[in-house]
């Protein structure tokens, strides 16, 4: 699969939550929305003159939202597992910001307690750990045969 094709699939597909998505389309779209997040910071900054989130990054960031989670539970599913794993660290990453911003607000002036520093990290950690799962199934081939999510279409991927 080439980088035009990967990107029309994601577009394509940017609802599609049932099928299987191989390794060369995820990472194609990876590479395509760094570069182009890239892009819209620098554009952000040399029009507005700041490092604030201007309307290019907000823009492509909304318009690849959807299509990047739908590859990436797509690609999950050519691992043979489910689009439901990535909640973990996304679940993990908001108890420790509502644990975080709890404890500012409770206490703005003074040193964090030592159970509240566990009440941030463990859902860190925990959501660190989750991410680096996620990566190395990103990177793991898909089943090569079919599966309960459908047909490998790009055998040999």
């Amino acid at each position: 699969m080439s980088f035009g094709e990967a990107i029309g699939e994601c577009f394509f597909n940017y609802a599609n939550f049932r099928d299987r998505a191989a390794r060369a389309e995820y990472w194609w779209w990876a590479l395509f929305a760094t570069i182009v997040l890239l892009i819209a910071i620098g554009l952000d900054f040399l029009i507005f003159r700041g490092w604030e989130t201007g309307p290019f990054y907000l823009v492509f960031s909304l318009a690849s939202l959807l299509p990047g989670l739908s590859v990436t539970v797509r690609r999950l599913h050519d691992t043979g597992r489910s689009g439901w794993w990535l909640l973990i660290p996304i679940g993990f990453a908001i108890i420790a910001s509502v644990v975080t911003i709890f404890a500012l607000v409770m206490s703005p002036h003074e040193q964090p307690s030592v159970a509240t520093l566990i009440l941030i990290g463990v859902p860190a950690i925990v959501s660190f750990g989750a991410i680096l799962l996620l990566l190395v199934w990103m990177i793991l081939p898909g089943d090569p045969k079919n599966n309960y999510y459908g047909p490998n279409r790009y055998a040999g991927d």
